[in-house]
């Protein structure tokens, strides 16, 4: 495909892939991960596009502010499929980043390969965390992005009715926390007016309350990306997935693989809906590739074995 070698934006999605993974290689588990050291690792992966996106080729409407006077991170852009092979299914896409990185952009390439099947896909971007703001903020600003294309999505040509919510680590969170509120109103950040009809996961951060209590990550570090009340678990676990996960009805669909950093909170999620008689289409990769690690679907969509998630997903909100 055209965008096989294309520079990624700078996306900590590509730390988290390729960085992270290989100092737990080399320097072992017992490594602690500090806000400078990731900081230097964020900058130094800067890169820009060289190309076009692939997404580019379709319609779409950039920009469109879902906070009036808000943030100008408080957009997002619509995609749509081309009319052809247009299956009035909505894709609703929420990045990941550590909560402090990151932006729409880098999920161009992945959205292309759901445009190129039928589905309209919208892209948020919402504001980061930066020592002041914390996830909290990200959560009310997916809240407000879902209930603004509830209630325009008449005059945006989306079915409001087919909205399916995806997101990668990070951006996993920020989705199921925002399914979970769309059918709880007991959810203490979440969406009025939005309903998902499914939420597929590609390597979701889950129980939040555990990670203030990570030994890896040193508390600067810590602090960076939490925010500054990392220390307070009662706090992390109001905005936690895992807190809620009783709450969701939509049904669920989850990727992980085996070079996943992050795999833990993956089988942890499995296995609370497991308990809790959820019902969950589970896709877990085994592969020696090391292409084929955390989000390898959205960064590699080139991968057979991206190909192979990426299907599923196509075919889960089909069924759904």
């Amino acid at each position: 495909m055209e965008s096989k070698n294309k520079k990624r934006i700078g996306c900590l999605a590509v730390i988290a892939v390729i960085i992270i993974p290989i100092l737990y290689i080399v320097l072992g588990p017992g490594i602690k991960l500090t806000t400078p050291v990731m900081k230097l690792i964020l900058k130094a992966s800067i890169k820009q596009p060289s190309e076009t996106s692939l997404a580019d080729r379709f319609d779409k409407k950039l920009g469109i502010p879902y906070v009036e006077g808000g943030d100008p991170a408080q957009v997002l852009d619509v995609y749509y499929a081309h009319q052809e092979n247009r299956k009035d299914i909505v894709l609703v896409d929420i990045h990941g980043g550590f909560y402090v990185a990151g932006q729409k952009e880098c999920n161009l390439d992945y959205a292309s390969v759901f445009l190129g099947e039928g589905f309209d896909v919208v892209l948020v971007e919402y504001r980061l965390n930066d020592g002041v703001r914390d996830v909290s903020d990200e959560l009310a600003d997916c809240a407000a992005a879902l209930d603004y294309l509830t209630v325009h999505a008449e005059e945006l040509g989306l079915n409001k009715d087919r909205m399916f919510l995806t997101g990668d680590s990070a951006g996993g969170h920020l989705a199921l926390y925002m399914a979970e509120g769309a059918a709880d109103s007991s959810v203490p950040i979440r969406p009025k007016e939005f309903s998902a009809a499914g939420v597929l996961l590609s390597c979701p951060a889950y129980d939040f309350g555990s990670f203030g209590d990570a030994k890896d990550y040193a508390d600067d570090f810590k602090e960076w990306f939490i925010g500054p009340r990392f220390k307070d678990r009662p706090y992390l676990e109001t905005l936690s997935p895992k807190t809620f996960i009783g709450s969701l009805e939509a049904p669920l669909f989850l990727s992980t693989c085996t070079r996943d950093f992050i795999r833990s909170q993956s089988l942890a999620l499995k296995a609370d809906c497991d308990s809790l008689d959820k019902a969950i289409t589970f896709l877990d990769i085994a592969s020696r590739d090391r292409k084929v690690g955390h989000i390898h679907n959205v960064t590699n969509i080139d991968l057979p074995e991206s190909r192979e998630v990426n299907g599923a997903m196509m075919a889960f909100m089909k069924a759904n």
